[in-house]
């Protein structure tokens, strides 16, 4: 019943020798019940999975509050976390996250895959009055959420810069660590609108949306993308570059006021660590491929990849064995220049990324 497990075995197949898988859960192996026997953190539950909750956490956390569930949908068997109907405060938190130890498989990766990716689907849920919110985090050593996701199933109220309090309901952002002018901390961004108004994203009841988050260790580059194209965006520097990454988490918090508690689904959680961000696979938000000219073409050591209007954020070339033999990053222009002097003679593949999807392009 997991339609992406065929998906994802396949682009294994084609691009082992292009990322480092950390992790593939799409909990068919998962047992019903309690996703781990241990609340504090310290030993691993099935698969590996981690669960804990804030200190003094009223009521405590415990083991019942993260369960693999059954949906007899076409996810099947899912992750839910269920969220505190009990009111945080300044000296006592109400937070349950599930987490993924990826430490040793980021210092172990494999050289130049420097940007890590976290892919999943997250459910929206029943409408509800609950203050709760679900966090997606990478995590650094120093327990940092360097980039994620933030999505409130119920309303939200806030009040803009020299603007009317809003409040939203089923609105998801993107999460980073930034730093605002000299001004470091945690802010979220809008993943609706446009570059010029950004505008909240409001997501539908009891729905299924693929999303995923990126950072690129070398640039500080955080990116954020759907898989049907609602949003395709990120900021250009974020916390800073060369953070290593520690996990992957999962995360229900309750805020000042709550009084019901959320349970957040989600499932078919990807982690992977690639040269260049290539988000939910190169056939989603494709751009067309003609809105990219390649030239010359055949060439034996410069060519050139033009286009009248879209950013190129990234470029990779690799053999007709998905091998990587080159790649490009930290892109901002509609007109690039790559040297494949250094190739052998033969055919080659062009992945052309842009601030528009993505596309890819044969090359003699």
């Amino acid at each position: 019943m997991k339609k992406l497990l065929l998906l994802f075995i396949t682009s294994i197949a084609f691009t082992s020798q292009a990322q480092d898988v950390f992790l593939y859960e799409n909990c068919t192996a998962l047992t019903i019940g309690n996703l781990s026997t241990d609340p504090t953190g310290v030993t691993p539950g099935q698969n590996g999975w981690l669960t804990a909750g804030s200190t003094g956490a009223n009521p405590a956390t415990a083991n019942s509050q993260f369960q693999v569930v059954n949906t007899a949908g076409v996810n099947g068997k899912v992750i839910q976390i269920n969220g505190s109907p009990t009111a945080s405060s300044s000296t006592q938190g109400q937070s349950r996250w599930a987490t993924q130890d990826i430490t040793n498989s980021w210092i172990n990766r494999t050289s130049g895959n420097d940007i890590v990716e976290i892919e999943f689907d997250l459910y929206s849920g029943d409408s509800t009055t609950s203050l709760s919110s679900f966090r997606n985090y990478i995590l650094d050593a120093n327990g940092i959420a360097v980039a994620g996701f933030w999505f409130v199933p119920g309303p939200y109220t806030y009040t803009p810069t020299g603007g009317t309090a809003t409040t939203v309901t089923k609105a998801l952002r993107g999460w980073a660590y930034y730093d605002n002018a000299g001004t470091p901390g945690y802010y979220t961004f809008k993943l609706g609108g446009t570059s010029t108004t950004p505008d909240d994203l409001i997501l539908d009841d009891n729905t299924w949306y693929r999303i995923g988050v990126a950072y690129n260790y070398n640039t500080g580059e955080i990116t954020w993308k759907e898989q049907n194209g609602l949003f395709y965006t990120g900021i250009s520097t974020g916390p800073e570059a060369g953070i290593d990454v520690t996990g992957a988490r999962f995360q229900v918090s309750s805020a000042v006021g709550n009084t019901v508690g959320a349970n957040v689904q989600f499932d078919n959680v990807s982690i992977k660590a690639v040269v260049a961000e290539d988000l939910l696979g190169v056939n989603t938000n494709s751009v067309v491929s003609s809105d990219f000219s390649i030239f010359p073409n055949p060439s034996k050591d410069i060519i050139n990849v033009s286009n009248n209007s879209i950013a190129i954020k990234s470029i990779v070339i690799t053999d007709l064995n998905g091998r990587v033999v080159n790649s490009i990053s930290a892109l901002d222009s509609s007109n690039i220049q790559v040297n494949i002097s250094d190739l052998s003679t033969g055919v080659y593949m062009m992945k052309i990324l842009s601030d528009k999807g993505s596309t890819t392009k044969k090359i003699v």
